[in-house]
Formats: C-alpha cells, structure tokens, sequence
C-alpha cells in the first residue's frame, strides 16, 4: 500500500521515489532497525528545479511481523486518515505527504511510513509557553488566554464531531505565532485518534482527552486559567452543575490513571 498526496507527486516523482522500498531506502538510509521500533526524522527534501520541503518522516518497523495489525490499519495510516480528518473540521494540522505499508503474506505488517510537511517556525506548545509566556502578568497573561482559548475551541470542535485524540498532550500540539496576533495551535501525532459513537465510551475518551491535557495544565496554569480551559471548552460563562462534574470526572481519570503524576493541584 503506498499513497502520495497529488501536490506533492511531483516532487516524489523527481527524486525517482515510486514505489514504498524507494522511499524507504531513501529516508531511512537504506538502514532499517532490526527490531520493533518507531523513529521520526526531519528531512528537507530537495528535487531538481523544485524548492525544498521540510518533512518529518515516522516509521514503524515490526520485528517480527506483527500479527496484531492483520485485518486492521497501521499507525501510520490511521495517523494519514486522521489527519484528513482534522482538515474536513477546520482544525489545523500537519499536512499529510505519502504514507505506505508493507506486509508478509499472511497480511502481517512488517513495515509502515508516515510522511508530513513540517509547521513552518512551530514549536510545542510546552516549549512555547515556557519560552514566551511563562508567567501570569501583563503580555504573557494575554497570550496564555489566547492559547488556552484556541485550545478549549479545537478541543471542543473535535469532541462534538464524536472524534477524539487519545494522545492529548501538550507536546503534540504546536504553536506558530507571527507578533503581535497571528498565533496559532496546530494538531499531530495522531496514530490513536477515532470516532467514537456509542454514549459510553465517548465519555471515556472524552474524560481521557482532558486529563492528558490536564496533566500538562496542572504544571504550567493555574487552577483559574483551568477552569476557564473548561468553560470556554462547553461554551459557558459561568459554572454549572454538569462542569463541575466534567472536572471532577477528568481530574478523578487522570488520578486513577496516572498517579505518579497527580500532585493535588
């Protein structure tokens, strides 16, 4: 299985890379783990007469071949379909390039690929806070309304279309930011994402989202900038009865599932 994007065949096209071994050798190095592993790594792709592409390049390598994707889609392709996804809900991601696979006869999968064009001048969202905005006071209070704002409205977003991250943690959301506005969040590293239909486990998933959000939140906000995370997330201006269950639900998930990190904060 092997999908390039079309505005970027051409350059696929010139660097004679066809086929899903031909990008493989040619992002990896021609050297592939001997064992069970993922790598990412950043390459700027350069074909003759094009301009250069900044790329991030993931691969999952499966030795031996695994059993537990036959009948099912990798990683990397459930990560490419998410990222459509994120585009159809108007929320920015990282742009999908090519993605393949590669399985044994039995349908096993040996190994998988991911290719996306890098954010222009991102960084994550932890990176940018620290950074640019580490306190409460004057600008960097400004902008970390902004940022916790545009979070809660993604969030928000993804969770009425019932689709869900499951890996919602601040090292998977970037930032680009062009002073004095011009700031933005962007969406990736979504291998996991899914719709999730039934009542249940959409709050599950719900629940999960936001702790592991929260986990980050607890470290770099404080418990005011939390809660209005959580207001601008249900669209409310004030509290009531079902927020105030939503937070103690998505503190008491990310106490049970995660206690070496809880602190009480």
């Amino acid at each position: 299985m092997l999908s390039i994007e079309l505005p970027f065949r051409q350059t696929f096209s010139a660097l004679g890379l066809k086929s899903f071994d031909s990008i493989v050798a040619h992002f990896s190095g021609g050297q592939c783990p001997n064992r069970t592993t993922v790598f990412v790594k950043p390459i700027l792709m350069m074909a003759p007469g094009l301009p250069g592409v900044p790329v991030f390049y993931k691969q999952y390598e499966y030795v031996p071949a695994a059993w537990g994707f036959v009948g099912r889609a990798s990683k990397a392709q459930c990560e490419f379909k998410n990222y459509d996804v994120f585009g159809r809900l108007g929320i920015p991601c990282a742009e999908r390039m090519a993605c393949g696979e590669s399985r044994d006869g039995l349908g096993r999968l040996r190994r998988a690929f991911i290719i996306t064009r890098a954010v222009p001048e991102a960084m994550s969202l932890i990176d940018f806070v620290k950074q640019h905005c580490p306190h409460t006071m004057g600008t960097s209070r400004k902008l970390r309304a902004n940022l916790l704002r545009q979070l809660a409205i993604l969030t928000g977003r993804m969770h009425a279309a019932e689709f869900f991250h499951n890996d919602l943690v601040w090292r998977n959301i970037l930032v680009t930011w062009q002073p004095p506005d011009g700031l933005r969040l962007w969406l990736i590293d979504c291998p996991r994402g899914r719709f999730r239909r039934w009542t249940f486990r959409r709050r599950h998933h719900q629940l999960k989202d936001l702790a592991l959000l929260d986990k980050s939140a607890a470290r770099f906000c404080t418990r005011a900038e939390r809660v209005a995370f959580v207001r601008e997330y249900l669209g409310l201006k004030g509290l009531n009865h079902s927020a105030k269950r939503l937070i103690r639900d998505a503190l008491d998930y990310r106490k049970r599932r995660w206690p070496e990190d809880w602190d009480e904060s």
